[in-house]
């Protein structure tokens, strides 16, 4: 018996384990054949692209980022994915056809069809993973971020509702995209701020950076060694008539140090200053909501009326009054935003390079997406607001004084919660949830929740980051120091003594560009000055 067992062991290569190993790497199975040159052919794409992949690595990060967010190389990516999968079933099918016709073992139809469908899911399942994630990045690339030239964007992403309370577009002068921004920031010799000044307008393509000015493109406006962001969370949802900018957050990261700043506005906020570019839009809704006349006396000749040439209602209406102004902003991905972005400008009295637009179903999802995130509550809070979206339960939290871990109903909850709180204490909640969540954006995590978070995000997320610069951002963010980001809200300190006739708190301009200018002197400087970041902690 042990003479048979024997034969039957050197009755030649088995064509199970022929096919397995050439699953694992092609050409595998025929060398365990004996078949080395064969193997060898089989092998060479997969040294071919080793190679390659060496070479690469040769690249800068910020290079392969660049080329992972291009569709054209997404799709090269999905179909070599293919190709792959092919390649190895094909040489797993050649190395069992091969052993099998040396093999003296016996294979049953029911066995070959068992172990056939085990070795395509094994060969197949990392095919499909890798495919899954290039279709999210595609997905994600083209619905989210700018391409170049790809501007003018007007039709809504989000789910805005009613344009009952549309402006009428004041239908400014068409201009080449960012060339008037340009020639403001220019000549506008009143800026404080040296590094808002230095503005440069580069060639398309032309990507050399130097240390005074890491994010340069064609038609941009950035200042040296700093980016700064316009964030607004948008308030539709059930039983909403449209879409406020509750949320208001300018974030400011400066390249070299790696610090950053929060700035938050009140949404309350009135009689805001407007841009010259269109003082007198709004006089219609000015005169709309003005106090009813006083009742004048026998002879008496009514006052002229006078314009405020400001935004007459509360600051965070101002993206849904804004947001068809198509012909005043013809090379915007959204008017609305744009506008917002040049009066908040204004408040501050520094260039904004970009602005981010996401509604709260976007927030909840993103944060489900990101396994939650970490705030520390100084206060108790118990509160539940509306539902992000139809059909859900209204989201609700329940937290204590310390660190508490939320899910994304609870974020929203945190975030919008004003019941036994106020504005003010949910400002300075929103800043530190900005802050949690971008705290949670390891590369590890993005990359193990990749297809959560584009599914987050890829349709309640509105931007005009190029393209180009997001390898930029990721290597910024990455940089920063998370325990010394500054956080400002612009509250009660920064008004004026006296509301206006609404009731709205009016803005301390004055103030408000002190503030900045401090907290941006921080940034840059070896010690930070006027640091907030206490807020989010313990």
């Amino acid at each position: 018996m042990a003479t048979a067992a024997s034969s039957v062991n050197r009755s030649g290569p088995r064509p199970w384990v022929a096919a397995a190993l050439s699953i694992l790497l092609p050409g595998l199975g025929h060398a365990y054949s004996g078949r080395y040159l064969r193997g060898l052919l089989w092998l060479s794409p997969v040294i071919a692209a080793f190679f390659g992949a060496l070479l690469v690595l040769d690249f800068a990060v910020s290079d392969l980022v660049n080329a992972a967010l291009s569709p054209t190389v997404l799709w090269g990516v999905f179909w070599l994915n293919i190709v792959g999968a092919v390649w190895r079933i094909s040489a797993a099918t050649d190395a069992f056809s091969l052993a099998s016709a040396e093999s003296a073992h016996v294979t049953t139809a029911i066995g070959v069809a068992v172990g056939w469908s085990m070795l395509l899911l094994l060969a197949v399942a990392p095919h499909l993973i890798v495919a899954r994630y290039t279709l999210d990045a595609i997905s994600l690339v083209s619905s989210v971020f700018v391409a170049d030239g790809d501007l003018g964007v007007h039709e809504p992403v989000i789910p805005i509702g009613t344009d009952a309370d549309i402006v009428p577009d004041p239908a400014l002068p068409v201009v080449v995209p960012g060339s008037a921004r340009v020639f403001e920031s220019i000549f506008d010799e009143s800026a404080w701020d040296p590094d808002a000044i230095k503005v440069r307008i580069k060639i398309a393509g032309d990507r050399h950076q130097s240390d005074d000015a890491p994010f340069l493109s064609f038609n941009e406006r950035v200042g040296a060694r700093r980016i700064t962001v316009l964030i607004a969370g948008g308030d539709a949802g059930p039983g909403r008539g449209g879409m406020r900018t509750d949320t208001m957050i300018v974030a400011s990261m400066h390249t070299g140090t790696g610090r950053a700043a929060l700035f938050s506005f009140p949404r309350n906020l009135g009689s805001i200053p407007l841009p010259e570019k269109f003082k007198s839009a709004f006089e219609g809704l000015e005169k709309r909501l003005a106090p009813a006349p006083q009742p004048l006396a026998e002879g008496e000749e009514p006052p002229e009326w006078e314009s405020c040439e400001c935004f007459p209602d509360q600051m965070n209406s101002i993206y849904s009054h804004t947001r068809r102004w198509t012909r005043s902003y013809p090379n915007e991905v959204d008017p609305g935003m744009a506008a917002l972005r040049d009066v908040i400008e204004g408040l501050m009295g520094v260039n904004i390079d970009y602005y981010m637009l996401l509604d709260m179903a976007a927030f909840v999802d993103l944060v489900d997406a990101i396994g939650g995130v970490d705030v520390y509550a100084q206060k108790p809070l118990q509160s539940e607001v509306s539902p992000p979206r139809e059909g859900d339960a209204w989201a609700k939290v329940d937290i204590e004084v310390g660190w508490n871990h939320l899910d994304g109903p609870q974020a929203l909850a945190y975030v919008r919660a004003r019941k036994g709180s106020s504005d003010y204490a949910r400002m300075q909640r929103q800043r530190c949830m900005v802050r949690a969540v971008a705290a949670k954006s390891h590369p590890i995590t993005l990359l193990r929740r990749f297809p959560a978070i584009v599914d987050a995000v890829r349709h309640s997320v509105v931007t005009d980051i190029p393209r180009l610069f997001v390898a930029d951002f990721i290597a910024t963010a990455s940089n920063l120091d998370f325990d010394d980001i500054q956080t400002v809200g612009f509250t009660h300190a920064y008004w004026q003594d006296e509301r206006d006739h609404l009731g709205h708190p009016v803005p301390d301009v004055e103030k408000i560009q002190n503030k900045v200018r401090r907290v941006f002197a921080g940034l840059g400087g070896d010690k930070p000055v006027d640091v907030g970041a206490s807020e989010c902690d313990a």
